[in-house]
């Protein structure tokens, strides 16, 4: 069944030496045909003066306005060599021309024909025929068409015939310009534009299924036409043959697969099927099935796999078939914080998004690096593919070592019957994220070394190394150049992994994120539950001196326990606990300053509302009495600071 074609869009372009915007008699003769081909395609017409003809061209082009343009033929000739837009020019019969003779006939003068280029020799052959002195001329430039006509004029001619632009030049100089154009050529010049537009359009049709066919396998697969030469070829072909040169439509097959013998099945009909062959580094094989049309060889599909790949279709299965686990769920929008430093670190991490080189994330533990991690991967091109992350310090060397690289049926006692594919392997065309690799053994770096340099990975107890295509992204909270200089760590690996390097602030680096953090903590626990913000909120306030000269030795992880603890106490406000014994660790500095048995018992209650009291004046102090500044300082808002500046001048005052 043949495919529903859109309605061609032709446009006649018709330019004069000036244009009056009066239509020409070409334009009313096209108006009198075009109600024929209404229902054919969408035909319009542009006039304009030879001054402005590229120019509209080139604006008809540029709007992708018209598939076909008709024009004249020095038009025609004149345009072709600056837009890519395909051009016809009018069709001129034999009758065309002795119609326009008829006319010089009845003015009883000679009549000149000028043409563009070449003269009509038929016409010469018949010139014995005509009772009117016939002259021909040819020009090749604007230029040229004004002398050839004054000649024309000074030889006594009157009457002189060709294109529109000879017809203006001929009325400008005193002559009568006939157009050698009627109706019959404009419909014969239609129609083969009508042709030329449904013949390429059912064949971008048949292009474009046979593209999107290709286009969804894995195999890599050239589509050639009858001759060898390309005309379709899928991503997965030239990803297959990376680095030998990209294969292009239009290249003759042969150059690219020089000992199949394409022009046996082009001839004979006759297929080949998995032929092993060497293609630069590649091992394939290569399949070429003739196409038939009518019983006639059409053309040739040429499929290609690597011998390995095919060899590991069922370890791929294998590997397909793990959990659903691999997917990173953070993204740049969940990284939250206004300092500097990590905002520097954000940053940089967004660009080295666009990149495949290696990522190496440092750190103290609880900082966030795996989120980072994260963030660069659902940020990057390869989002859609897995994202694998193993913490190189929780496992067992001799596990991690099966866990990275897998291994093969029979490599161990105990080992899983068929083998079992890596986390490498699983990651493949994703990202994987080695967390701790400051912890790897020693033994170990040196296989990660192999697998960064060659993108190979061998498994245990294999002879055959299996490529993966990887981006690695590595974190540590260690200082890898103090391990390598007491040989924990390898430098070549290090080199390997420091391309990209993302230095990530610990928290008591970034205190002025401290409030901003607790407050997303706190709401992310009560999911929505508004019941409890009030007295969140106070307990917050209540604490964040406390928050604010904390150390933080275990980071984003410590404050997000702290802040589950508050969250609890304040669902049960009335809990008699008081908030040293709640949260020992933001009160132990201060314990240690002042021995418990200094301290009475009766001042206990009050013992953190003065340490509170104390850093709210500091702070005051600190930003000159701005009440503005403070509150935002220390992360509360300026009726609670001014409700805990007066408890406060009240209990001086009593």
């Amino acid at each position: 069944m043949a495919p529903e074609l859109l309605k061609p869009r032709i446009t006649v372009l018709i330019s004069h030496l000036t244009f009056d915007g009066q239509p020409s008699k070409l334009t009313r003769t096209l108006n009198e045909i075009l109600p024929r081909y209404e229902r054919q395609a969408d035909i319009q017409i542009v006039e304009t003066s030879v001054e402005k003809l590229l120019s509209t061209a080139k604006a008809l082009e540029q709007a992708q306005g018209a598939d076909i343009l008709i024009c004249s033929d020095a038009s025609a000739e004149f345009l072709r060599k600056h837009i890519t837009t395909t051009i016809l020019s009018f069709r001129m019969g034999e009758y065309d021309l002795i119609r326009a003779l008829n006319v010089a006939k009845e003015r009883g003068t000679k009549a000149g024909i000028l043409t563009h280029q070449r003269t009509l020799k038929e016409l010469e052959e018949m010139s014995g025929l005509f009772t009117v002195e016939i002259s021909q001329a040819v020009y090749t430039s604007l230029h040229d068409a004004r002398d050839k006509v004054r000649d024309f004029v000074d030889q006594g001619i009157r009457v002189i015939i060709g294109s529109p632009t000879v017809v203006d030049l001929a009325e400008a100089a005193g002559a009568e310009g006939v157009f050698a154009i009627n109706a019959n050529a404009v419909r014969l010049t239609l129609d083969d534009a009508l042709a030329i537009c449904h013949s390429r359009a059912e064949e971008a049709h048949n292009h474009r299924r046979i593209h999107a066919v290709l286009k969804h396998m894995n195999e890599g697969v050239v589509a050639l036409d009858a001759s060898g030469k390309v005309f379709s070829v899928n991503d997965s072909m030239n990803t297959l043959l990376h680095p030998l040169r990209s294969i292009a439509i239009g290249d003759q097959a042969k150059t690219h697969f020089p000992d199949i013998d394409l022009n046996g099945v082009l001839t004979s009909g006759t297929a080949i099927e998995s032929h092993l062959s060497t293609v630069g580094s590649q091992r394939l094989a290569i399949s070429v099935l003739p196409i038939m049309e009518n019983g006639q060889i059409d053309g040739a599909i040429l499929t290609c796999q690597e011998i390995r790949e095919i060899q590991r279709t069922e370890r791929r299965l294998r590997a397909q078939s793990r959990p659903r686990h691999f997917i990173a769920k953070y993204d740049f929008d969940q990284l939250a914080g206004k300092d500097t430093a990590f905002q520097n670190a954000v940053q940089l991490a967004k660009l080295y998004a666009h990149s495949d080189s290696t990522v190496l994330i440092t750190g103290e533990s609880g900082t966030g690096k795996e989120l980072f991690a994260q963030s660069i991967h659902n940020a990057s091109e390869r989002q859609q593919m897995p994202f694998v992350a193993i913490n190189c310090a929780a496992f067992p060397e001799t596990l991690l070592e099966s866990e990275l690289f897998g291994y093969d049926d029979g490599a161990f006692t105990g080992s899983r019957k068929g083998g079992k594919p890596g986390l490498f392997e699983a990651a493949h065309n994703g990202t994987i994220f080695l967390d701790e690799i400051g912890d790897m053994p020693i033994h170990l770096q040196t296989r990660l070394l192999r697998v960064l340099q060659e993108r190979q990975v061998l498994r245990l107890g294999a002879s055959e190394p299996t490529p993966i295509n990887i981006r690695v992204i590595a974190a540590t909270h260690r200082n890898l150049q103090q391990q390598i200089a007491s040989n924990q760590f390898r430098e070549d690996l290090f080199y390997r992994l420091n391309v990209l390097n993302i230095p990530v602030p610990s928290l008591r680096q970034r205190s002025s994120d401290i409030a901003l953090l607790s407050h997303l903590i706190a709401s992310n626990l009560a999911q929505g539950d508004t019941r409890h913000e009030q007295g969140m909120n106070e307990v917050l306030q209540t604490l964040m001196p406390k928050l604010l000269n904390h150390p933080w030795n275990g980071n984003i992880r410590e404050l997000e326990n702290i802040i589950e603890r508050a969250f609890l106490f304040s669902r049960f406000p009335d809990n008699p606990q008081p908030l040293s014994t709640l949260f020992p660790e933001l009160f132990a500095s201060e314990a240690r300053q002042q021995p418990a048995s200094e301290v009475p018992a009766e001042n206990l209650h009050s013992f953190g509302k003065a340490a509170e009291i104390s850093l709210i004046r500091e702070t005051l102090d600190a930003n000159n009495g701005d009440m503005n500044k403070t509150a935002k300082a220390l992360g509360i808002s300026r009726s609670t600071l001014w409700r805990r500046l007066r408890r406060a001048q009240g209990q001086t005052q009593s």
